[in-house]
Parts: C-alpha cells; structure tokens; sequence
C-alpha cells in the first residue's frame, strides 16, 4: 500500500526546500542590484557636482585643471601678445610674461612651459 502521508510530508518537504533557495537566490539578486543602482546614483552625483564646479569656474573667469578636476586661478593672459613678434627683446618680454601666466594656471603641461624655457 502507498504510505500517502510520508509521501505528502516528502513533497512538502522538498517544495519548502526549493521555495528557500528561491528566497535566497532572489535576495542576493536584489542585493547586488541595489549595490549597482547606488553606485550609479552615487556616480551620476558626482559627475553633477564636477559640472557644476566646472561651471562656476569657467563663470567667475577662471581656469579648469582637467588633471586636477579643481579650478585655477585667473590665467593673466591679456592683450601682451598683440603686436608681438618675438624679433626684439621688448617682444619676447610680452611673449615670456604671457606664458609665465599660462604656466602659473596650470593651462600648459610642465613639458610645454619646459620646453619655451629651451626655446630662449
């Protein structure tokens, strides 16, 4: 005769076995999408920010050090190079006070202001 009682207990058995790694499959899912969503946020966050400052930056005037991801002061580059063309000493002094302004806010790499220095 079947024993229809241990057969039911055995299916029970094995329904709540598959309905727990089911919950567990589907919490660790859930977790790992929640840590996805908050790095997303997070990022997107800041890259709002970085605009942001990026903006102000350029709005009050100054220069933006990609490098740095941080604004520069003013980069004092006026109106020394109108005119300017390096025949005479008094030219290459506009020329010199213009790329030391340049320099001085980060604009140029260190290689480029090195190499205007071996230029002279």
């Amino acid at each position: 005769m079947v024993d229809w009682p241990k057969i039911l207990g055995g299916v029970l058995l094995l329904a709540a076995i598959t309905w727990a790694v089911v919950e567990i499959r589907e919490d660790g899912a859930r977790s790992i999408k929640d840590a996805i969503e908050r790095q997303n946020n997070d990022a997107a966050s800041q890259s709002d920010a970085d605009c942001s400052d990026y903006d102000r930056c350029l709005d009050g005037g100054r220069v933006w050090d990609f490098g740095a991801r941080k604004c520069r002061g003013a980069a004092p580059v006026g109106t020394d190079l109108i005119g300017a063309r390096g025949a005479t000493p008094a030219d290459q002094r506009k020329i010199d006070r213009t790329v030391v302004g340049i320099c001085a806010a980060a604009v140029w790499t260190e290689g480029e202001c090195a190499r205007h220095e071996e230029g002279r």
